[in-house]
């Protein structure tokens, strides 16, 4: 007899973020209109306004959850496995997403839970990198590419919340027992790492400079020290429009079309 281990049931979304206000509102937004109902989000510090438009969302949905650390060093697994922690505690959810700011984790099928079948506890959802566009919201962008590590083959874990322990550096794969995996034809994880000139700058900068506070070892995010040292040289909008023109694999209206029809909610 096959015992199911993992039948669907709610879900938690974990997001860690810092200077995020350009895009966190439609994260939260999209997350919210497929049916995503419990966050726990860490507000590393941000400067931008991110804090307040969480804020917002606090003060009407009734599972929010936000947590203020200002370390400046890159200790991302350490503040994710805490979020973990808080979702299980708080929520007891039955799955969990840990996610960024700038990747929206898309069901085709409309639901999230349309691959469990008792028989996995993790899916990896793949990337959809977007590419950039000079003069094009982030929103209406359409092409697919790569650029830096932003690549296709990456995924990102859909976990089974009993038997996760945390995340490795990355937030690419889990520590769960057990670990039975499958890939998902389901959920894309359209991603939009790199937006407008200024946020790719900002993010560089503080993406490097918490990196260098800590001794990860060099091969950790090694996009933030090439894309530092061009900034140093006066290469970084260089680098930019490179990204901006490259000619994309493939070309996707999903996101572009939802935007135009998912209602805003929240702050801002």
């Amino acid at each position: 007899m096959r015992v199911c281990i993992a039948r669907p049931g709610p879900i938690a979304m974990l997001l860690l973020v810092r200077d995020e206000a350009d895009i966190i509102k439609s994260n939260i937004n999209f997350h919210l209109h497929f049916g995503i109902e419990r966050f726990v989000v860490t507000d590393n510090g941000s400067t931008d306004g991110t804090r307040d438009i969480l804020a917002d969302f606090e003060r009407y949905l009734p599972n929010f959850i936000v947590i203020d650390d200002p370390t400046t060093a890159y200790v991302q697994s350490e503040l994710v496995n805490r979020m973990i922690q808080v979702a299980k505690h708080e929520f007891r959810p039955r799955w969990i997403i840990s996610t960024d700011a700038d990747e929206f984790w898309y069901p085709l099928s409309g639901r999230y839970d349309t691959e469990l079948d008792g028989r996995k506890n993790i899916l990896n959802c793949y990337w959809h990198n977007y590419l950039p566009r000079t003069g094009v919201p982030w929103q209406k962008f359409t092409d697919i590419g790569e650029m830096l590590s932003y690549n296709g083959r990456l995924s990102k874990a859909f976990c089974l919340a009993h038997g996760l322990i945390g995340m490795y550096v990355g937030n690419h794969d889990s520590r769960s027992i057990p670990r039975l995996v499958s890939r998902s034809d389901n959920i894309r994880v359209y991603h939009y790492p790199v937006r407008s000139y200024e946020q790719f700058e900002r993010k560089i900068v503080q993406g490097y400079r918490a990196l260098v506070a800590t001794s990860l070892p060099e091969s950790t995010a090694w996009h933030w020290r090439e894309g530092y040292r061009a900034w140093e040289e006066g290469r970084l909008r260089t680098m930019y429009e490179d990204f901006a023109s490259r000619h994309s694999t493939s070309h996707d209206n999903t996101m572009a079309d939802l935007f135009a029809r998912i209602a805003v909610r929240g702050g801002g």
